[in-house]
């Protein structure tokens, strides 16, 4: 199969977009609250927009919030899997099998092609200025993947484009993941949709001071300031974000991150970097919000597309 490089040659065309969603965990698949309902029908036109793509994408290129590259390659190091045939990964926070046991007999119908994820780690390696140190693994689909993407292509409505799944970096460097952005951003005008797939506000441990309270006063006191605290970052990415020119819109991202807000809000940033890859690799393409708000205590569901 040619190269990235190769094939473009003859078939460079306009940059596809970039999507940037929050993916929610497996609860997502069967809760029936109001919010829960509004993630999912958020998440299903953003399935029908891509599917509307004429001619339709040569892969999908993921970053997961659940997929960051291992700590033993140390830092600087990328993963692209190469896997055939990549099982679902039943990888959730909560223990279900009291109470949701089917979920760990769940699966997504979906394609691989590990010539394209062969591609990308060549892509990565090759670049002429800053070239990115990638290691080709085997693994599965991460449930910051496939739980989304059921509800973006469901059955009845299946992805038939192959995904290509690739890590972002391990530890606290934010920039460089900005800078992994740039680094896939040609990939866009070869046929490569990119979906980063995390959340704009993901702290657990918000919810554990909130149990942690033994009155319904001191609940309802912690519930309503993490809400605000989720909230007022919510905020400040969507502002950032919203920026037109895309070095403003990175820079004010990276500006987030000595925040209170940020610190409570990402008590670990592997949900935030896939906003940042996706900033890096839209450079200044006009940016608008998906769907409907919906923020919850140390959570938010943002959804973004550049284009």
């Amino acid at each position: 199969m040619p190269s990235v490089t190769e094939q473009d040659t003859a078939t460079a065309t306009a940059p596809l977009p970039v999507y940037f969603i929050g993916h929610a965990g497996a609860s997502l698949l069967f809760r029936e609250d109001p919010n829960s309902v509004v993630v999912r029908r958020n998440l299903r036109e953003i399935g029908r927009k891509i599917q509307a793509i004429t001619p339709p994408p040569r892969a999908i290129l993921t970053l997961s919030g659940h997929f960051e590259a291992s700590e033993i390659h140390g830092p600087g190091v990328i993963e692209v899997n190469v896997k055939p045939e990549t099982p679902i990964l039943h990888d959730f926070v909560n223990d279900f099998h009291d109470t949701r046991p089917e979920l760990y007999k769940a699966d997504w119908r979906h394609r691989d092609d590990p010539a394209l994820g062969t591609a990308v780690w060549k892509h990565l390696r090759g670049l002429a200025s800053n070239p990115i140190a990638a290691k080709r693994v085997e693994r599965g689909v991460d449930h910051g993947l496939w739980v989304p993407f059921t509800v973006m292509f469901p059955d009845e409505a299946p992805l038939e484009i192959p995904v290509v799944q690739v890590s972002t970096f391990h530890g606290y460097d934010l920039a460089s993941q900005v800078r992994l952005g740039e680094a896939l951003a040609a990939l866009r005008r070869q046929g490569f949709l990119i979906i980063g797939s995390g959340m704009a506000v993901h702290s657990f441990s918000s919810l554990a001071e909130i149990a942690a309270e033994t009155t319904d006063e001191g609940r309802a006191a912690t519930t309503a300031k993490v809400l605000q605290e989720s909230r007022t970052l919510d905020d400040q990415i969507r502002a950032a974000t919203l920026l037109q020119n895309g070095d403003e819109r990175r820079a004010a991202l990276l500006a987030l991150e000595p925040l209170y807000e940020f610190k409570r809000s990402h008590p670990t940033v592997e949900h935030f970097t896939p906003l940042l890859v996706a900033a890096g690799a839209s450079g200044d393409a006009d940016v608008e919000v998906l769907g409907e708000d919906v923020v919850e205590p140390g959570f938010s569901y943002i959804n973004f597309r550049f284009q």
